[in-house]
């Protein structure tokens, strides 16, 4: 699921520039939450990391450029879109890698174009996106982040580059959803990113400084996909 977010300070814009997005998503059948916030700094403070921002660049308290600035010391992967009034402003764009510009009033046709745009750069970046329901808030996570997930009392945990998410789940369903050339079930309760992982014995795996068992009944797969994935990446 694409977690994305509007920016803008006027909530009628707001809610134009969301419904369009949100018929895109419809129609394409890209399965997609949409956020609104009408300040810069409410969207810095959140919580999220967001595929998509869509950035009024006038705005009151902290401008569309002043906010992408502070994203991009943040994430160097999020796709930035601005949205203005005036042409001139967007070619500022180019000093935090914006994907593209859409003038207001939003036309539907200009939403498809920079939608389409975006999902296809996300798809050349391989990562592969998805949101986790958290206690704290939803959180977008890439599986590159993802380190392992482990399973304990019917709940769900997510080792990532950025700390750990719990949440309720079976690992069935993880193994379902992450890119199974990566994604390798070690043990009953383990699926491990190969990605990270730093050496492998008969026994036991290592990412980092944690080690995993590895049980007997899954050592050959393992032993076999870690090898193939290592000639994959060389």
């Amino acid at each position: 699921m694409l977690l994305i977010a509007i920016t803008d300070d006027d909530p009628r814009d707001a809610d134009a520039l969301r419904a369009a997005v949100e018929t895109y998503c419809e129609e394409q059948h890209v399965s997609a939450m949409v956020q609104t916030f009408h300040d810069g700094l409410d969207l810095i403070r959140s919580t999220e990391k967001h595929d998509i921002v869509f950035l009024d660049i006038q705005m009151g308290k902290l401008d569309g450029m002043e906010t992408a600035h502070l994203i991009r010391k943040m994430d160097q992967d999020c796709i930035l879109i601005f949205v203005t009034n005036m042409a001139q402003f967007a070619i500022k764009g180019y000093e935090v890698d914006a994907l593209d510009f859409i003038l207001k009033p939003v036309k539907q046709a200009s939403i498809s174009f920079v939608m389409s745009k975006a999902l296809k750069r996300l798809q050349q970046s391989g990562h592969s996106m998805f949101s986790l329901k958290t206690p704290d808030g939803t959180v977008s996570l890439s599986e590159n982040d993802i380190t392992y997930v482990e399973v304990f009392d019917h709940n769900l945990v997510y080792h990532t580059l950025r700390g750990d998410y719990t949440v309720r789940g079976r690992l069935s369903d993880v193994e379902e959803k992450l890119n199974s050339d990566r994604f390798v079930t070690c043990n009953r309760s383990f699926i491990v990113n190969l990605r990270h992982v730093t050496s492998i014995n008969t026994d036991c795996l290592l990412i980092g400084d944690t080690r995993i068992a590895v049980s007997k009944s899954h050592r050959k797969d393992l032993m076999t996909r870690f090898s193939s994935f290592l000639g994959d990446t060389l």
